[in-house]
Formats: structure tokens, sequence, C-alpha cells
């Protein structure tokens, strides 16, 4: 029951974060999509244990704190690839950004001859 009231707790912590965060403007709502479907999750898996239960012993877990934890690990693993991916396209606009001011600066330096 502990457990319980520290997950529903945290869950709706999380959310009313990820919320308060969006309506100041310093995160981006595709950014924090995950976050509120992994605390609405969280959530109704805090308030049905029995689900979290039903669910582990289908998936073949020892124990439902696995299956959660496991669930945290894969969530987190798919948070990385995307922010990867989101990095290298950072990566990619910058340096196109880079080169394209070089060659603006070089046209103006020419032109000042």
């Amino acid at each position: 029951m502990n457990l319980q009231l520290v997950l529903i707790v945290a869950s709706l912590l999380t959310f009313i974060y990820v919320i308060g965060r969006i309506r100041k403007h310093q995160l981006n709502i595709d950014d924090s999509i995950v976050w509120i479907i992994w605390s609405i999750v969280l959530l109704i898996l805090s308030i049905f244990p029995g689900l979290s239960h039903t669910i582990s012993d289908f998936l073949g877990f020892e124990s439902t704190s696995n299956f959660i934890l496991t669930g945290f690990v894969f969530l987190l693993y798919i948070m990385v690839f995307f922010q990867n991916i989101r990095i290298s396209s950072l990566k990619e606009s910058n340096k196109k950004l880079i080169q394209k001011l070089s060659i603006e600066k070089k046209k103006a330096e020419e032109e000042n001859k």
C-alpha cells in the first residue's frame, strides 16, 4: 500500500510539473507528450495494482516490480533514441547554417576588397 501511494503521488507530481513547464513555455508540447502519457499510465497502474500484476504475469515477469522497472528502462531507452535523432538533426542544421554563414561572409569580404 505504501508503494502504491508513493507511485500515485509521484505520477501526479510529474503530471503537474510537466503541465506547469508547458504553461511557462519552458517545455515544448512535443517533448512533454511522452512524460504526460507515462505519468497517466503510472497513475492507472498505481490505482489498479491488480492490472500491473496481471500484465506482469502475462508477460512472464517474476515480480511486478521487475515489470515496472523494465517499463521505465524501456521508456528511457525510447526517449534517448528519439533525443539522439533530434540531436543528429540539429547538428546537421547547425552545420548547414555555419556553411551558409561562412559563404556569405566570404562573399562580403570579396565585395569589400
